[in-house]
């Protein structure tokens, strides 16, 4: 067998893990959006985390069905 084969994850784990993600980055969206400013490094980030946040948000959605 490869050593590059490819890994079959049950779908509850999957859901289990996005599901772990997506709480970490709502953790990290409400923390920069609690802050009175931002630098523009952290805006830029708060921005990627929200993007981040709707796809796992989706994924998450997508492999209950």
């Amino acid at each position: 067998m490869s050593k590059h084969h490819a890994r079959i994850i049950p779908p509850e784990r999957e859901v289990s893990r996005l599901e772990k993600k997506h709480a970490e980055l709502a953790e990290r969206v409400a923390d920069l959006d609690g802050r009175l400013s931002l630098t523009p490094g952290e805006e830029m980030e708060l921005h990627r985390l929200k993007k981040e946040k709707l796809w796992t948000k989706d994924a998450i959605q997508d492999a209950h069905q």
